[in-house]
């Protein structure tokens, strides 16, 4: 993902200060910065997002770093109170406005994990079980797939590139599920974890998975299951990348709505979760420096 840059005139603007106390605070480290050849300050819409949420100020002018218009003046804005407004957006397919509402969540202080599991994945529900019920059209319910996965990449475009060093994590959707919205949202948590995470797409071959993880290694591996058409073929492919990831000391997570206790039962893992707040939790405990005394792990039922 290419990182588009700012320059302190324009990040100025958007925050409502004057430029000389913006080029003042990025020369005490209280707003990340890079800079040019020439010595100009360059700043990544990234670190101008985090300067908000640790300072407690409001986007003025959003547009000046290509926000939507009145994004980030709801400082206070709770996960709860987000609900319906995006909902709504969804429903009416407005991407300007559900991506106001992701970006006003990050900037109040939300946190990544919660932003999908509170706001995202149950709006993403909702809205199909509305057409299933027939209250909602199926083009609808297409265009809402559609502007959650925008809604993803936005997440992830404020977030940042995320670091160059940290652990590897890669996963995906196996052969036969077709849904791409939990894997994107596991990259992205991870992402703002700390990780070097990277989703490998859905509906991949577990032959593939098998390669990615003996090649590269990942400390963490994730398999994300939304639809099930063969319970005993999905245990005995979960179990190979298993024994592969034991062999090369990687994590293997598995989630996601469709696997039940008894599809579990059959399945080796290293652990299970039903969220991403879980996947963080268990993330940051293998993170490398990380004590497992200083996290609380989810239940593994």
């Amino acid at each position: 993902m290419v990182s588009k840059y700012f320059s302190p005139k324009e990040v100025a603007r958007a925050i409502g200060a004057s430029e000389s106390s913006l080029k003042r605070w990025v020369d005490k480290e209280l707003i990340n910065a890079s800079r040019t050849t020439g010595g100009h300050r360059r700043l990544e819409l990234a670190a101008v997002l985090q300067y908000l949420r640790k300072s407690g100020r409001s986007l003025q002018h959003p547009q000046s770093i290509d926000l939507p218009e009145e994004c980030g003046a709801l400082t206070t804005l709770t996960t709860h109170d987000a609900q319906q407004p995006f909902m709504n957006a969804l429903i009416a397919g407005s991407e300007k406005a559900a991506r106001r509402v992701i970006i006003d969540l990050f900037v109040s202080g939300a946190s990544v994990a919660e932003i999908c599991d509170v706001v995202i994945t149950p709006a993403f529900q909702s809205v199909g079980d509305l057409w299933q019920c027939g209250q909602v059209k199926i083009y609808e319910e297409r265009r809402v797939c559609e502007l959650c996965q925008s809604v993803v990449h936005e997440l992830r475009r404020i977030i940042g590139t995320g670091p160059k060093h940290g652990p590897l994590a890669m996963g995906g959707t196996l052969d036969g599920d077709s849904n791409t919205l939990p894997t994107s949202l596991t990259e992205v948590v991870l992402c703002h974890s700390g990780w070097r995470a990277t989703s490998l797409g859905h509906m991949f071959p577990v032959e593939t998975a098998h390669s990615a993880i003996v090649e590269k290694r990942p400390a963490l591996f994730w398999v994300s299951v939304t639809t099930v058409c063969d319970a005993d073929r999905l245990a005995a492919e979960v179990n190979t990348l298993f024994d592969a990831a034991t062999s090369v000391g990687t994590a293997l997570v598995v989630g996601g709505q469709a696997l039940t206790a008894d599809i579990r039962q059959k399945m080796r893992y290293t652990q299970f979760s039903d969220n991403m707040s879980h996947m963080e939790l268990f993330a940051n405990s293998i993170r490398p420096g990380t004590s497992q005394l200083d996290v609380e792990l989810p239940d593994q039922d």
